[in-house]
């Protein structure tokens, strides 16, 4: 039997997809014959995006359009619709790559799923204008995953690019977990995890720039999902081998917004910092921002949330997490560089903290010192570096077997897994979800042995809905657990 071709719609091709997607893709087209059919992006894009398309993809049909109506939030604009359809019809597409801003998400997503497409998707499932303020928008959130696994197909695939569970740091982690949880019945019992963005935004910038803006929505639906959706994976599969359940969530969770940033670096302090060309750049007061702030529903910066897990009543785990936007950053410049994505100053810092009872407790260091991801050496396997992640294994090895303590290194997987070490791991995993996602079109990958599927999100969908909704209204919310629609906990839709 001759292997499909897969012919891909990309749908967004912004800073992220031209630094993941379009050279992920175009590095599956040797082994399985990828071509970009067509892409989409907005209208006011259109000469750069299709400059830069053209260098990968000369053939590819761009489709600019104009920002949607509020009207179209779960539907595409009509014309729009019609010519995407046509597009589909005519280039033989059968998987699309949906890379746009989350606002937009669910249209690209429900329009995919009515055509039958295997989909590839960047996280959050989805966000709103205004979910860091609104309990109704919040909850929506679960309303739309619903709503996405009521057309889920088994036979298709939707991939939610959550790079970290391609990554084979996070294979050891989860293997070394389920394997105490199924031969000990001990889940995990505490976590702790950090996310540290180190983006920082000026004052004004966060009233004009629109890529990952605080107002509205703000870490939470930007990388917090990943640490939202690490914690929620490895808890719930330590229960399923464990044998054990939980049926109730409960999340306290707090927000400091713009205007909170402020209060820890004034006006004033930036002048002190940056001299007193930065007044003529940002002449307004701290009183006067902190008023735009609020009119334009300032959103988080950081977020900080202590879940807990329930069985019958009887609390029996307790998750904490740090995100944070505002963190260790390498920017030393006033003017914003063009690149918001990698090129201003960004510096991730990360860390997880995860005890299984007395049994056994691992620990996940990751630490980056420079802004500058595109080139790397051996070194920087090192603390500090780009690639740093470090694994600690304590075990009580007297009653469970193994070491005391077994420490494994980025390096070591890089090369027991024979990956490219000029690479940033990070990133290494976002072209391993791709490569699925085209395995499964070309009928080499079942989609049960996906590791992001729709289905298994979620508990994660719920964890980011209730971090919300309790960091608006300032007090603990509690739910039952809801686990995946008709019942399954682990997420296998019945719909053929």
């Amino acid at each position: 039997m001759s292997q499909i071709k897969p012919n891909i719609l990309l749908i967004g091709c912004g800073p992220h997809a031209r630094r993941v997607y379009v050279p992920a893709l175009k590095g599956t087209e040797k082994n399985f014959g990828t071509d970009v059919k067509a892409i989409v992006e907005l209208k006011e894009k259109e000469s750069d995006t299709s400059g830069f398309i053209g260098t990968y993809y000369p053939n590819a049909y761009g489709i600019y359009v104009e920002p949607f109506a509020k009207s179209h939030r779960h539907t595409l604009p009509p014309y729009l619709e019609q010519q995407l359809n046509s597009i589909v019809k005519s280039g033989g597409i059968n998987g699309v790559v949906i890379a746009t801003d989350p606002l937009n998400h669910m249209q690209y997503a429900l329009w995919a799923q009515k055509l039958g497409l295997h989909v590839l998707m960047d996280k959050p499932i989805s966000t709103y204008e205004n979910v860091a303020n609104s309990t109704m928008q919040a909850r929506q959130l679960m309303v739309d995953f619903y709503q996405l696994m009521e057309n889920h197909r088994n036979n298709r695939c939707f991939v939610i690019n959550t790079q970290r569970r391609f990554m084979p740091q996070f294979d050891v982690i989860e293997g070394k977990i389920n394997e105490v949880a199924a031969r000990y019945g001990m889940p995990v019992t505490t976590m702790q995890s950090t996310h540290s963005d180190g983006q920082w935004r000026l004052p004004n910038e966060i009233l004009t720039q629109t890529y990952h803006p605080y107002l509205g929505w703000g870490k939470v639906s930007h990388s917090g999902y990943h640490m939202i959706d690490l914690a929620g994976k490895l808890t719930k599969e330590s229960y399923a081998c464990a044998g054990k359940k939980f049926d109730e969530i409960s999340v306290f969770s707090r927000f400091i917004r713009p205007s909170g940033l402020l209060k820890q670096q004034s006006q004033q302090d930036l002048v002190n910092l940056f001299g007193k060309d930065y007044q003529k750049l940002s002449p307004k007061t701290d009183e006067e921002l902190t008023q735009l702030y609020k009119v334009n529903n300032e959103a988080e910066v950081d977020a900080a949330a202590l879940v807990s897990l329930s069985s019958d009543g009887v609390l029996m785990t307790n998750i904490t997490l740090n995100l944070l936007h505002n963190g260790f950053c390498r920017r030393d410049w006033m003017m914003p560089n063009t690149d918001l994505y990698k090129g201003n100053g960004r510096v991730r810092h990360e860390y997880h903290n995860i005890q299984q009872g007395p049994l056994q407790n691992i620990q996940a260091h990751s630490y980056q010192s420079n802004d500058k991801h595109d080139v790397n050496t051996e070194d920087d396997f090192a603390l500090g570096g780009n690639n740093h992640y470090d694994i600690h294994i304590y075990k009580n090895s007297n009653l469970i077997g193994g070491t005391p303590l077994e420490i494994i290194t980025a390096k070591d997987l890089a090369l027991s897994h024979s990956l490219d070490t000029t690479k940033v791991m990070n990133e290494l995993a976002r072209h391993k979800a791709v490569h699925d996602f085209i395995e499964v079109i070309t009928g080499q990958r079942k989609t049960a042995a996906l590791k992001a599927n729709l289905p298994d999100h979620g508990l994660s969908v719920q964890l980011m809905s209730m971090v919300y909704e309790s960091g608006i209204k300032g007090k603990e919310v509690r739910q039952p657990f809801q686990g995946n629609p008709k019942g399954e906990e682990h997420g296998k839709s019945q719909k053929v």
